[in-house]
């Protein structure tokens, strides 16, 4: 009997260890169909909160094409594209479940070749700005920019923005590693071999831009302040002014600020991540012939897909960086009198005025009376903004907003 007994637990602590769930067997426990709140989450917000931001980047675009600010249009145009992205990559990759993922045949065969040219014209845009709003706050002139200054300003950012994008963009085929991966929720992967074009063709250009925009950060801030400093006594008898002049700074102060103490560190720790993952891998030199035609470790060809699991969280929460941009654009350039004009249009043509009944209201005129617009209120570039020809008499030789 006592025998009987010890082959029957015997049996049954086999039986129970041959039943624990093995994270390796698909077949019991698998990863793909299980409950994933967090994944959910970040589907809906990033989804939503992209095509938000992009709706509302529709008025600083308006006002900055009609200025001929390039740069800055560039930006947007390019921050709307990365959301687009998003968007349609998250909704069509929305779960971990590869089975009913589709091969992105044709999306995925042109996303990889322009995420990282839109990442760096994204940020060669930013330094554009910069550098010209540098410029200009140091230049102090009574005359707005004739026509032929302006075309030399467009082909100056066109110059620093679009080149080494457009290289990367062509040099793209000669170094995909793969043809592409697609991972949960971020969709088209571009995957690169681990040479030296890597290195100095895809991740260098970047942060370099970045870097290079930090001085002119810090210049654009301390330009100013003593620009503010010296003009503070002739503003201050007229109240309108000084508020333009406080607006002014307060935009100024902050995209300085922003550049400085988010934008550098995190793009620089993103370029610290790419290098840390480059070092994993095993460098070789760079040829053409392996990387297309040696399966080395899958063929060119093949498409591999990664579950959430499996990617890191800066890759993951990469496509924030251009939902959070919306915010710094819609801030930075759609929060003049004109923009917030065009803001309270759209909310009465969309019937917003039901909800909130404020927007019905027409803006009441200072005073107490009636006030013409200031033209320096409205149409003119935000990168000009500091240095408007004055319009009134008996007043600074620089008007502020």
């Amino acid at each position: 009997m006592a025998a009987i007994f010890k082959l029957i637990v015997a049996a049954a602590i086999i039986a129970a260890v041959a039943a624990t769930p093995d994270l390796n067997d698909t077949a019991y426990l698998d990863q793909r169909f299980a409950p994933n709140p967090g994944l959910r989450a970040n589907l809906v917000f990033r989804v939503l909160l992209a095509i938000i931001g992009t709706a509302l980047c529709i008025v600083p675009f308006k006002l900055l094409w009609r200025n001929g600010d390039f740069a800055a249009v560039v930006l947007i145009v390019v921050v709307a594209l990365m959301n687009f992205f998003t968007v349609i990559n998250s909704l069509i990759w929305n779960s971990d479940n590869w089975d009913n993922w589709w091969e992105g045949t044709g999306l995925c065969d042109i996303e990889v070749y322009l995420w990282i040219p839109l990442q760096t014209i994204y940020a060669a845009a930013i330094f554009a700005i910069i550098r010209q709003l540098a410029h200009q706050v140091k230049l102090a002139r009574a005359t707005e920019l004739s026509r032929k200054e302006r075309s030399r300003r467009v082909l100056i950012q066109a110059v620093i923005i679009f080149p080494i994008p457009l290289i990367q963009l062509l040099f793209t085929w000669f170094d995909l590693a793969q043809r592409y991966n697609i991972g949960a929720l971020i969709g088209c992967m571009a995957i690169f071999d681990n040479s030296w074009p890597r290195f100095i063709v895809y991740d260098a250009p970047n942060p370099l831009f970045v870097v290079a925009s930090a001085p002119f950060a810090f210049l654009t801030w301390k330009r100013y302040r003593a620009i503010s400093k010296t003009t503070r006594e002739a503003l201050r008898s007229n109240s309108a002014a000084s508020a333009r002049a406080n607006r002014t700074r307060f935009r100024l102060y902050n995209m300085s600020m922003s550049i400085i103490v988010i934008y550098l560190p995190v793009s620089i720790y993103l370029f610290a991540y790419n290098i840390q993952e480059s070092m994993k891998s095993t460098y070789r030199p760079y040829n053409y012939k392996r990387i297309h035609f040696e399966a080395t470790p899958y063929p060119w060809n093949a498409i591999l897909y990664v579950p959430s699991w499996l990617i890191s969280t800066s890759m993951m929460n990469q496509p924030w960086i251009a939902i959070a941009t919306t915010v710094v654009i819609v801030a930075f350039f759609g929060t003049t009198q004109d923009g917030l004009k065009m803001y309270r249009e759209c909310a009465l043509t969309l019937g917003l005025g039901r909800c909130f009944p404020k927007l019905l209201k027409s803006q009441a005129p200072r005073n107490g009376g009636s006030q013409a617009v200031n033209p320096d209120d409205t149409q003119d570039s935000w990168i000009e903004l500091v240095h408007k020809p004055n319009r009134d008499k008996g007043k600074a030789a620089t008007n502020y907003r």
